[in-house]
């Protein structure tokens, strides 16, 4: 298992929805920089390239987020996990439904837990 820990919490899709697509690329681009950091953090060294994983995501931030919302926003951290080499892709066959899970207070960071199967 590869626990991840990214001390932001996953954007809304409000906010990878809105603005210029420059911030689109900008948001992405981030967001692959972020997961390259927490690799690193937790000494991943060899990427496994799941071919079927189980992705749980734990968002701790500020308000309550609604389920698309949630999902969608996530996006670019589900991209990028795939252009790390953690994830073969991050399609239904690959990845099943992921499991997210809010937590509302101060904190402000996101957990990924990956479980190839």
């Amino acid at each position: 298992m590869i626990v991840l820990e990214i001390d932001e919490p996953t954007p809304s899709l409000n906010i990878v929805w809105s603005g210029h697509w420059t911030k689109k690329v900008a948001l992405r681009r981030k967001w692959g920089w972020l997961v390259r950091a927490a690799l690193l953090n937790a000494q991943v060294t060899a990427r496994p390239k799941y071919q079927r994983a189980k992705v749980t995501v734990e968002r701790y931030g500020a308000r309550l987020l609604d389920d698309e919302n949630l999902r969608a926003g996530a996006k670019p951290l589900m991209d990028s996990l795939v252009k790390e080499g953690i994830l073969l892709d991050d399609n239904p066959n690959v990845i099943g439904s992921p499991q997210f899970h809010q937590f509302i207070g101060k904190e402000r960071k996101t957990i990924i837990r990956i479980e190839g199967s």
